[in-house]
């Protein structure tokens, strides 16, 4: 076998309609598996860098992924934008509150982008953990190890009007993230 993927409780996901997917980010091929977890189309927040690359730009590109260049406050302005008005036209986003891919043991902290979008549109989130994309490809490593299991598990859906705060709903986005696989 390649990759076996396990996905769990992936009808979660509503068939139409705008929302919100939140993902933990071990790997540079996550977006891979949350995209082939997923039975419709999505768009997710990506770091400006891999525009860079023609091969990665067109791929980018062709999956329409909204740029963000990490550390610009005018870029992320921008980004939250487009986000919104794709939300408001009934998409699925997706957005790593931790903006960057993080390694195993490793934490950074989740940024607030995803409880402001939800807050602001009143559109839920659904908490996503991804356990062993990094094994498939490592940070450090240029090419996938095969023979690997990796797990995409979805959480029920956050309600933004169920929190009192942007803080509030980041954090409990980050504990259903960080806790999907124990319950799995």
């Amino acid at each position: 076998r390649i990759i076996k993927t396990e996905i769990v409780n992936d009808h979660v996901v509503p068939s139409k309609g705008a929302v919100l997917l939140a993902a933990n980010h071990t790997s540079m091929i996550d977006v891979f598996f949350i995209l082939g977890a997923l039975r419709r189309e999505a768009i997710a927040m990506a770091m400006a860098e891999l525009w860079k690359s023609p091969f990665t730009k067109w791929l980018v590109e062709v999956l329409g992924q909204i740029p963000v260049v990490r550390g610009d406050p005018e870029s992320g302005k921008q980004a939250m934008e487009t986000a919104a008005d794709a939300l408001e036209d009934g998409a699925l986003v997706g957005i790593f509150p931790e903006q960057k891919c993080v390694r195993p043991g490793e934490v950074a902290p989740y940024r607030p982008g995803v409880a402001v979008l939800s807050k602001r549109t009143s559109v839920p989130i659904i908490p996503v953990r991804l356990v062993n994309a990094n094994k498939v490809l490592p940070l450090d490593r240029k090419f996938p190890s095969f023979g690997h299991t990796v797990h995409v598990i979805f959480g029920e859906p956050l309600d933004p009007d169920d929190y009192e705060s942007v803080d509030d709903l980041l954090d409990a986005v980050e504990l259903q993230i960080t806790t999907l696989f124990d319950a799995a």
